[in-house]
């Protein structure tokens, strides 16, 4: 039984550290780790030898002496061996090992694609909380606002249009708010399915300062070629393959059986009799022809695949590889000066209007500003950072530092 936070817990965790957790408790990577553990087995199997045969023959009834079961009469014993030849163990056992070494690259591929979901979710998770911030204190700033307006309304100092546009304006802020609340409650739920967390914990995605590893396009390509294990899985099977086609041509020539009689009193004209047998089929129709044929052609099938995948990876890495550009170049204009002048707008926007300087329309444009530049600066970090997850799925691993 997996160890989970209580209900009542608040997990506060970074990419890195969710990434770590899902390594340990997803449930779909758990699941296909048992295939290496079938494979391992499989090849267990493979290369055992077949058991023995034993045969014990004897008389039923016997016409002569009118008796039933008679072991004196007549008694057989045999043991029968069979041998594979042609390389069947050989090949099936190296076919066994082939199918360990897929499974295994089965095995990351799953976790790639599960750490690029949890990547997206993550982000946007941790885009979606932010601005829920954002837009909770904005209201309860507009709520401050409304507060002392009212009170001076009661004594004839403020129109009560005023106090109507500031309600109106937190009405139309507390929308934003709810609707942004239900995207933070379905990336919540797809993070505790990912990382296998009960269903009221609530997760708090901790900012985390990630670079990426600097490289050109052709060195990110390399790596894919290298580490990205759905082309990898594509690059074996091409082994696998040829190495079923020996299979299938091995299966064309018969195994024997090789059967010692050390006893044998009735059966013969010799009594008792000691004997041996030799008995294998004769390839006259069936030499397995469909089967390596079949093999040759998922050859063939799996040097197109290859190459389509070869393909596929150069083309994914370099679109992943140019929005990461693009969305760095798009980030980078928010710079950290700029930020500090939009708090900075802010704290004046509210000293400015509360002492008169500016009148509630200039207020609100400026409330306004201050949303779209923090909601623009949280998405586009969101973006950035997707990017990046994007570009590590290409590449098949992480390629980050931080």
């Amino acid at each position: 039984m997996l160890a989970q936070p209580s209900k009542t817990d608040t997990l506060k965790i970074t990419i890195t550290q969710a990434k770590q957790l899902l390594i340990k408790q997803n449930l779909a990577l758990i699941a296909n780790r048992y295939a290496i553990d079938i494979a391992d087995a499989e090849l267990i199997q493979a290369k055992l030898w077949s058991n023995p045969n034993f045969v014990w023959n004897q008389d039923l009834y016997s016409n002569e002496q009118n008796r039933y079961f008679n072991v004196d009469n007549q008694r057989l014993v045999q043991v029968e061996q069979l041998f594979s030849v042609s390389g069947k163990h050989t090949n099936t056992v190296k076919l066994a090992k082939l199918s360990v070494e897929q499974s295994k690259l089965q095995v990351q591929d799953v976790l790639r694609s599960l750490f690029f979901d949890l990547g997206n979710h993550f982000f946007n998770l941790k885009a979606a909380q932010q601005k829920q911030a954002l837009l909770e204190s904005t209201v309860g700033r507009y709520s401050q606002l409304i507060q002392s307006a009212e009170e001076r309304l009661r004594v004839g100092a403020m129109a009560s249009n005023e106090v109507l546009r500031l309600k109106s304006e937190q009405i139309a802020v507390r929308a934003q708010a709810t609707q942004n609340k239900n995207e933070v409650l379905n990336e919540l739920s797809a993070v505790r399915i990912l990382l296998n967390l009960n269903e009221q914990v609530y997760v708090t995605a901790l900012r985390e300062n990630i670079e990426i590893a600097p490289n050109t396009l052709g060195g990110f390509i390399d790596q894919a070629l290298d580490y990205r294990a759905d082309y990898l899985i594509s690059r074996n099977q091409i082994k696998f393959e040829n190495r079923n086609l020996k299979l299938q041509r091995s299966f064309a020539v018969p195994d024997f059986t090789i059967a010692y009689q050390p006893h044998d009193k009735g059966s013969n004209y010799v009594r008792p009799y000691q004997g041996v047998n030799l008995e294998f089929n004769i390839p006259v129709f069936n030499r397995n022809q469909g089967n390596i044929k079949m093999a040759k052609s998922k050859i063939a099938q799996a040097e197109a695949n290859f190459s389509l995948s070869e393909n596929t990876v150069r083309n994914e890495v370099s679109s992943s590889y140019d929005q990461f550009l693009n969305s760095k170049n798009g980030y980078e204009e928010y710079t950290a000066e700029f930020l500090k002048q939009t708090e900075e707008l802010n704290i004046n926007a509210n000293e400015n209007y509360q002492k008169k300087n500016i009148n509630l329309l200039e207020f609100i444009d400026l409330q306004r500003i201050y949303i779209i530049n923090k909601t623009q600066y949280i998405e586009l970090r969101n973006t950035y950072l997707r990017a990046i997850n994007q570009l590590e799925f290409s590449v098949g691993k992480e390629i980050n530092k931080q």
